[in-house]
């Protein structure tokens, strides 16, 4: 193996442990929340300057304050599941990269044990800290909720609808 073709094969796994790390990080917002463990939120998760964006209109800011919401929005449940999916990640340079993931969020209200379902994706631009990958920015947009009256998040981007699309061919076989 010649000098350039090792340099790529170490990139490349780099790379991929890049890539893990990351991962590692969006499942542990999962799990710290599911948890209901603010601390390990902000610690494990969140870069000290960390951004959760509730659409378009409002933003918490900082590790100290992103564990006060987190504190004060999961105390209105007795439990929750978060699951995600369809993770992409894209790395922007040596220590920054963005990612995408949906989310199914299930919770069980404290007050009326009412079910509140959310559907949405996460973007997020991550950072690559001392400790290891922690989101800079995460920005959470909901397809659809069940149970939750007028979340605060705004709509996935979405490609508007054709006026009238064609049908397809459709053979018997």
């Amino acid at each position: 193996m010649n000098d350039q073709s090792q340099s790529d094969l170490q990139r490349a796994v780099w790379e991929l442990q890049q890539r893990e790390q990351i991962t590692t990080t969006l499942i542990n917002y999962c799990v710290n929340v599911d948890r209901n463990d603010p601390v390990a939120l902000g610690e494990e998760v969140f870069a000290e300057d960390g951004c959760f964006e509730l659409g378009a209109r409002y933003a918490v800011v900082g590790r100290e304050n992103l564990e006060k919401m987190f504190a004060k929005t999961l105390a209105v449940f007795t439990s929750t599941s978060h699951h995600l999916s369809n993770v992409r990640i894209r790395l922007t340079g040596d220590t920054t990269a963005e990612s995408t993931a949906y989310v199914y969020a299930w919770h069980l209200s404290a007050v009326d044990g009412k079910r509140i379902d959310l559907w949405g994706r996460y973007e997020d631009r991550l950072v690559l800290t001392a400790k290891g990958w922690r989101i800079a920015n995460r920005r959470l947009s909901a397809a659809g909720s069940d149970g939750w009256d007028n979340p605060p998040f705004d709509l996935p981007e979405r490609l508007p609808n054709p006026l009238n699309p064609p049908s397809p061919a459709i053979t018997k076989r």
